[in-house]
């Protein structure tokens, strides 16, 4: 199970996942290319629970959605922060908690998608990095709970990923921030899809409650010589 899976990260981990023989449930608030494509809000308990229902088996689950608001604490709209929490950290609880009974009894594998700000200062960002931040904590949290039922956790942290988040930017906007970045460039989703995919495979299941950075060196500094 993929949600987000109709562009950026989501749609990158779904079509790996698919390309090694996965079938694919495909979560978004829109259609996806994908053949058991389901329409729902993951900010909206009820939703969640029809799109869940009825599954015989949950193998892995990649929380891939997310959305994004710039602003400091002081010049935050609520309707915005409330938005980016509701997606980000709800979501990601909803989807998480009617997911594992179905994959309690044989386990399995979570991946959340947090953030390179969840672990690193980023400015005008406060809504977004509070809930990428959240994500890393409720990443640990769950795997804490579930390890005794073999359900491994982890998290993602990307630096900056030319996703359509980003491709809006004008050109020197990603020259700047992909200079943030000691490997002189910023990511492309296929890359964070590649660990998304070893995390959530057998090769992984001594790995839980992990943050993993895949983010060209981002949270280690910036390559600037100051």
């Amino acid at each position: 199970m993929v949600t987000g899976a109709a562009s950026g990260l989501g749609l990158a981990i779904a079509k790996a996942a698919e390309a090694e023989g996965a079938h694919i449930i495909a979560i978004d608030r829109v259609a996806t290319p994908f053949a058991d494509s389901r329409i729902c809000d993951i900010a909206d308990e009820e939703q969640v629970k029809a799109a869940l229902s009825g599954l015989p088996r949950i193998d892995a689950v990649a929380n891939s959605a997310g959305i994004a608001r710039r602003a400091r604490v002081d010049e935050a709209d609520m309707a915005d922060f409330d938005a980016v929490m509701a997606v980000n950290v709800r979501g990601t609880f909803l989807i998480s908690k009617y997911a594992l009974p179905h994959m309690r009894a044989h386990g399995g594998a979570i991946v959340h998608l947090s953030s390179g700000v969840a672990t690193t200062g980023t400015r005008n960002r406060a809504a977004y990095t509070a809930s990428k931040g959240a994500v890393l904590s409720l990443t640990r949290n769950m795997a804490l709970d579930y390890a005794a039922d073999k359900v491994r956790v982890n998290c993602i942290c990307p630096g900056f990923v030319n996703t359509p988040l980003l491709a809006s930017l004008p050109p020197e906007k990603k020259a700047r921030l992909a200079a943030l970045h000691p490997l002189g460039r910023m990511g492309e989703p296929e890359e964070v899809a590649h660990m998304a995919l070893f995390l959530m495979s057998d090769q992984a299941q001594w790995i839980t409650g992990q943050a993993i950075a895949v983010d060209g060196g981002y949270n280690i500094g910036h390559s600037e010589d100051v």
